[in-house]
C-alpha cells in the first residue's frame, strides 16, 4: 500500500507522485517540502504501479530520481499519455548535471532541482499550487503543426511540446500523410526514421510538389552529419538533435519560418544549454536552472522558479567555448510560467538581460558568444527570433 508521507490535502486536492525506491537524504527532503506545501504525496515504488496511481490521484507533479531505478522510463510512460501532457515532472539530482537536465528534457521533464534540499523543491510546488496547469486542449491561435514519426511515444512527447506553445497539432505515422496534411501547417516535424527513404525522403517529395512549408527533421547523433548534409540542399529544411530537450525543435522551426524575414535584434539568438546558478540579488542561496537561447547580451533560462519580472538577478555559468566560469548580472525582462501558453515559443523560465559581470566576465561572456556565433555560421546564416 503507496503511504503518504503527508497527510496534511492542500485546497486543491492536489497530489504528488513520487516514483521509486528513495534513499533516507531524499525520503526527508521529500517530507519537508510535501509538508511545506501542505499536499500529500503517494510513493511508487515500482514503476509498474504508476499508471493505477495516477489514474486513482489529480496528481500535481510527478517526482522522479534521476539516479534511482525506472526514473526515466516513468517520465516516458507519463509522456506517453496525452490525458497527462499538462502534469509537470521534476527531476531530483545530487549533481544537476548538464547530463542530467539533458536526460531529463529529453523525456519530457520539466525541471530538476537538488534532492538534498528541500526548499528548491518547496518553490516549485508552492508556484504549481498557486497556478497550476490545465489539461492542453487544441483551440489555439498560432497556427497547425504537423508531426511525423513511427514512434507514439516520441509523437505524444513532440506534440505536447509543441501544443505548449500554443499550436494545433495533427500527429502521423508516416511520411505520405505527413505530405499530405502539411500544405497549409506552419511546419512539419519529422523523425528521421521514417518510411520508405527517411524524412529526407518525404521532404524532397513535398518540395517537388511545390509544397515550401518548413520541416524540422530530427535525427539522432550518429546520424546528424549525413541528415544535416542532406537537408543543406532543400530548401527550408534544418535538422535537430533527437537527443535534445524536445523544445528545441521549436526553437529550430521558428529560425525556419523567420528565414529571409526582418530581424531588428542586435545580435542573433542561438540554441545553448548549460547548468545556470541564479539566485534574486541579495538572497542567500541560488536555484539551478538549465540555459535555452543565448546572445550576445542576454539568455533563457528554463525552471519553473522564474524571478518576477523586473527583478535583478545574480547567475554562473559556463560561457560557450570557454574555460572558466563566469559570474554575472541581469534583469528579468519577461518570464514564461508553466503550461500551455498561446504567445511563447520557448519552456517555462524567464528572459534576462545582462547589466554586469565579475572582474571582466561580461567581456568574458562576449567573446564566448562571439566564438560560438562564429563556429555556427556555416550551419545557421539567420537570427532567430
Amino acid at each position: 500500500m503507496n503511504e503518504p508521507l503527508s497527510r496534511r490535502h492542500a485546497p486543491s486536492h492536489k497530489t504528488l507522485v513520487v516514483v521509486g525506491e528513495q534513499p533516507p537524504e531524499t525520503l526527508k527532503t521529500l517530507r519537508q517540502a510535501s509538508a511545506g506545501a501542505e499536499i500529500p504525496t503517494e510513493m511508487v515504488a515500482r514503476p509498474e504501479d504508476l499508471p493505477a496511481c495516477l489514474a486513482a490521484h489529480d496528481p500535481l507533479a510527478v517526482i522522479v530520481r534521476m539516479a534511482g531505478k525506472g526514473g526515466l522510463e516513468a517520465c516516458v510512460d507519463v509522456r506517453g499519455r496525452s490525458s497527462l501532457s499538462h502534469v509537470p515532472i521534476l527531476g531530483l539530482s545530487r549533481d544537476c548535471s548538464d547530463l542530467d537536465f539533458t536526460e531529463l528534457f529529453s523525456t519530457g521533464g520539466d525541471d530538476l532541482v537538488n534532492e538534498d534540499v528541500a526548499q528548491p523543491l518547496l518553490r516549485r510546488l508552492r508556484s504549481l499550487l498557486t497556478s497550476p496547469a490545465r489539461p492542453l486542449d487544441e483551440a489555439r491561435s498560432k497556427g497547425r503543426a504537423v508531426v511525423v514519426g513511427p514512434d507514439p511515444v516520441w509523437r505524444t512527447m513532440m506534440r505536447r511540446a509543441l501544443v505548449n506553445a500554443g499550436l494545433e497539432v495533427d500527429v502521423k505515422e508516416n511520411g505520405r500523410a505527413a505530405v499530405d496534411a502539411s500544405a497549409d501547417a506552419r511546419f512539419v516535424v519529422a523523425s528521421d526514421d521514417l518510411d520508405a527513404g527517411g524524412a529526407i525522403a518525404w521532404v524532397s517529395e513535398a518540395r517537388d510538389a511545390g509544397n515550401k512549408v518548413p520541416w524540422v527533421i530530427v535525427a539522432p547523433p550518429k546520424r546528424m552529419g549525413a541528415v544535416r548534409a542532406a537537408a543543406k540542399v532543400i530548401e527550408r529544411a534544418a535538422v535537430a538533435d533527437a537527443f535534445a530537450p524536445t523544445e528545441n525543435v521549436l526553437f529550430v522551426a521558428n529560425d525556419l519560418i523567420r528565414s529571409g524575414g526582418v530581424d531588428n535584434r542586435k545580435s542573433a539568438r542561438m540554441l545553448y544549454g548549460t547548468t545556470v546558478a541564479f539566485r534574486v540579488a541579495g538572497r542567500d542561496s541560488d536555484e539551478v536552472g538549465f540555459t535555452y537561447n543565448i546572445s550576445a547580451g542576454g539568455l533563457y533560462v528554463r525552471t519553473l522558479a522564474a524571478p518576477e519580472q523586473g527583478q535583478e538577478v545574480w547567475l554562473e555559468l559556463w560561457p560557450p567555448r570557454s574555460e572558466r566560469r563566469v559570474r554575472l548580472a541581469g534583469k528579468v525582462a519577461w518570464r514564461r510560467p508553466f503550461g500551455a501558453n498561446e504567445t511563447a515559443t520557448v519552456p517555462a523560465g524567464f528572459g534576462l538581460e545582462l547589466t554586469d559581470g565579475l572582474s571582466g566576465d561580461l567581456e568574458r561572456w562576449s567573446l564566448g558568444y562571439e566564438a560560438y556565433a562564429h563556429s555556427l555560421t556555416g550551419e545557421r546564416s539567420t537570427k532567430a527570433s
